[in-house]
């Protein structure tokens, strides 16, 4: 079906059923001016958005409008999931090319509703333009955290660990398979890479337990490693000291790294998408963070420590030679 053939309202009225996770925090959702939340005084309200543009964030060369949609609401969960908080209620802009059909709508909204689901996200209304060219798609996303708990970046403080969640370069790695598809790789080996590029996970539960442990700053890694190392350094004025031998790279990532001819740590602080947590804790809660992590069933890894500001971002290679950190992530207007 043709979106002129259903028009506007009609589109409206299609996607806006069973949209709610959580209907008893909803006074009005979709269908009026504005959404209507029961909000608790005792809670701060956190705030987010996410645009993700067709041929910048995705390409539908590779990625089901089901997975485009899983990942429209995964980006912004895992921005909650940095502060330390948990989500609740999302509208959605939708910028529709001419030839978008119906039914691929209603594949992107069942990505969306999967994730909302598995995140107790209410979306509760939106907007449909028409796109020149390109599927365009912005969630905002509203969530809450406890008062005086949200973990902010500007936290870290000199002699702090750095730590990160999870293994990391998976995402650039699914990246260049999506755009080498005929790299000879391992095929299980191939779809859980594309899988951590198209379908991200936010670390929503590391983030709560994270926030409740007392850690000094975080961050999502979205941009790479070493970009969101340098937004903690600069708004805590302070420095870093990482060491690549205690990053965590999958052995996939490393081995599509070797086919491809490319250096895994270039994937790890410049690919971005990983999602993972990022964050900084004073040395004598280190034990107990990672206690608590690994009793919640989450990995965590001391990647290295904070550093006074006037030694800037460093990096220890293999074998002990310390080199300047890089912060290249991505950059939507770099030359």
């Amino acid at each position: 079906m043709k979106l002129h053939e259903l028009g506007e309202f009609g589109l409206i009225k299609r996607l806006s059923g069973d949209l709610l996770s959580r209907p008893a925090e909803v006074i009005r959702g979709a269908g009026d001016d504005a959404a209507v939340l029961q909000l608790d005084g005792s809670l701060w309200t956190l705030l987010t958005t996410d645009m993700l543009v067709e041929g910048v964030h995705f390409s539908l060369e590779w990625a089901s409008p089901v997975q485009v949609g899983i990942k429209t609401v995964a980006v912004n969960v895992s921005d909650i999931a940095a502060m330390g908080g948990w989500p609740a209620h999302a509208v959605i802009s939708l910028g529709l090319p001419e030839r978008s059909t119906v039914e691929e709508i209603d594949e992107l909204y069942r990505g969306i509703r999967q994730a909302a689901g598995e995140y107790g996200v209410n979306i509760v209304g939106g907007d449909t333009v028409k796109s020149p060219d390109r599927l365009v798609i912005n969630l905002t996303l509203l969530g809450y955290v406890e008062a005086g708990r949200a973990v902010f970046r500007s936290g870290a403080g000199v002699g702090d660990r750095i730590y990160v969640t999870g293994g990391l370069g998976a995402s650039a790695a699914g990246l260049f398979l999506c755009r080498h598809p005929a790299l000879p790789v391992d095929p299980a080996v191939a779809t859980c890479l594309r899988r951590a590029h198209l379908e991200p996970r936010a670390r929503l539960a590391a983030g709560r337990l994270l926030s409740a442990a007392g850690v000094t700053a975080m961050d999502d890694i979205s941009d790479g490693l070493a970009g969101e190392l340098m937004e903690i350094c600069r708004a805590s004025g302070v420095g870093c000291l990482v060491r690549e031998e205690a990053i965590p790279v999958d052995p996939r990532v490393r081995a599509v790294a070797d086919l491809a001819g490319v250096d895994p740590l270039q994937w790890v602080l410049s690919g971005g998408e990983d999602f993972e947590l990022l964050f900084t804790v004073p040395p004598g809660l280190a034990g107990p963070v990672e206690v608590k992590l690994a009793a919640a069933g989450e990995n965590c890894y001391c990647i290295g420590e904070v550093i006074p500001s006037g030694s800037g971002l460093l990096l220890e290679r293999a074998g002990g030679r310390v080199v300047p950190l890089q912060a290249r992530g991505y950059d939507h207007f770099a030359g």
